[in-house]
């Protein structure tokens, strides 16, 4: 679809650079032009990157951070130097948005601090960071080589096109003769996607059961508690073997449905606990108390308190799902799809990769590429407690 890629593109430029402009003239109007102008150059990537989905989310960041640089709040006599006779508590609707607008910036900032500041998990945020850069923009300056070249034998004798690397081709050849870089920057994008969708998925059924389980109780909480028991009681992997021989996946986000599918019980019983704790707090009685809905419950009284719990855990959900991806690839089980990092260690295996030394890249490149993703993913957990706790915040 036309400005959702998630390859970079003109179309995706020009979608930047035209949402880039709303943080851009919101800096000139209040007189923050560095704010404006970062902004407009992360809404320009972001849209570069993924068109809309990268530059729509960031017109409302780069804004509300623009907007936490500039904003006063007339109602507070320390910040508008107003007496409190003088201090007016009206509001329009649009003084409204900016206030809660500059609230968001506000946190965005701290969150970035406190991102910073744990070295750990900003390597981790780095290395997440490299593997989307090259799986977006990779493809413009590296070429996909999907047929075979015959023509790059090392002489008319030789039986193989195994190549170590060189200068030519970094990374050397694989059974084909093609350049194994190309399948690294071409070979990711669909892995991740997927894990990705798989994680969310499953984090947010966990979250919308174990948070109703334990708010509603009564049956509600014996039927979704004996739901999850059950699907626990059958072992994830072996299940998704012999649904895979049986079921015919046309597409990616069918398979992140079934991954989602399998692995939300665990978290949705940790979220469970964690909720039927929280009920017990002060503020969630008095929002039950005086009646203020289910939702309201949920998404202000007791997410925010759970928030850095559930980050975490949809980071592992991610790596869960990514290595399931993985195994079904490398067992044949899926439908092979070049390119992708899981369908290249099948055909290391399969083409006897592990047994030529000529041929050593074939399979090393993409274990390593799996295996540094997800250490960064593992590492950037460790800022998410200070990213979204703020009491870890308090005082940078």
């Amino acid at each position: 679809m036309i400005g959702f890629e998630t390859v970079a593109s003109p179309v995706g430029l020009i979608i930047g650079i035209v949402c880039g402009l709303i943080p851009l003239g919101v800096g000139l109007r209040y007189g923050h032009v560095k704010a404006g102008v970062w902004g407009f150059i992360a809404c320009a990537v972001s849209g570069f990157a993924c068109g809309f989905l990268g530059g729509l989310p960031m017109i409302l960041m780069a804004t509300a951070v623009v907007f936490s640089y500039a904003y006063v709040n007339k109602q507070d006599p320390f910040t508008s130097r107003q007496s409190l006779e003088e201090v007016n508590f009206e509001e329009t609707t649009a003084e409204y948005v900016i206030r809660q607008f500059a609230a968001f910036g506000r946190t965005l900032r701290a969150m970035g601090i406190g991102l910073v500041r744990n070295k750990g998990g900003f390597i981790g945020f780095l290395g997440i960071m490299f593997f989307a850069i090259m799986s977006i923009f990779g493809p413009l300056v590296v070429e996909y080589e999907g047929s075979p070249r015959m023509d790059r034998r090392e002489s008319p004798q030789s039986m193989t096109l195994f190549q170590l690397p060189s200068n030519e081709f970094p990374l050397g050849l694989d059974w084909q003769g093609r350049s194994i870089l190309s399948h690294i920057v071409y070979g990711g994008q669909t892995l991740i996607v997927t894990s990705v969708q798989a994680g969310l998925m499953a984090t947010l059924v966990a979250v919308l059961f174990g948070s109703l389980a334990a708010l509603l109780g009564g049956f509600v909480d014996q039927i979704l508690s004996a739901f999850s028991n059950f699907i626990l009681t059958i072992p994830q992997f072996p299940l998704l073997l012999v649904l895979a021989s049986i079921l015919t996946f046309t597409s990616n986000f069918m398979l992140a449905v079934l991954l989602a599918a399998l692995s939300w019980p665990t978290l949705m019983r940790a979220v469970r606990a964690q909720v039927l704790s929280l009920r017990e707090r002060d503020y969630v009685e008095a929002a039950i108390t005086l009646d203020l809905g289910l939702y309201h419950i949920i998404v202000r009284e007791v997410f925010p308190n759970m928030v850095s719990y559930i980050a975490i855990n949809f980071i592992f959900a991610i790596r869960a799902a990514m290595y399931a991806l993985v195994g079904l690839v490398i067992l044949g089980m899926v439908p092979l799809r070049e390119p992708d990092w899981g369908i290249m260690i099948w055909n290391a295996q399969s083409r006897g990769a592990f047994y030529n030394p000529n041929a050593m890249m074939m399979a090393f490149a993409p274990i390593v590429a799996i295996a540094l993703f997800q250490l960064s993913l593992i590492l950037f957990t460790r800022s998410l407690e200070e990213i979204f706790n703020p009491r870890l915040r308090r005082g940078l």
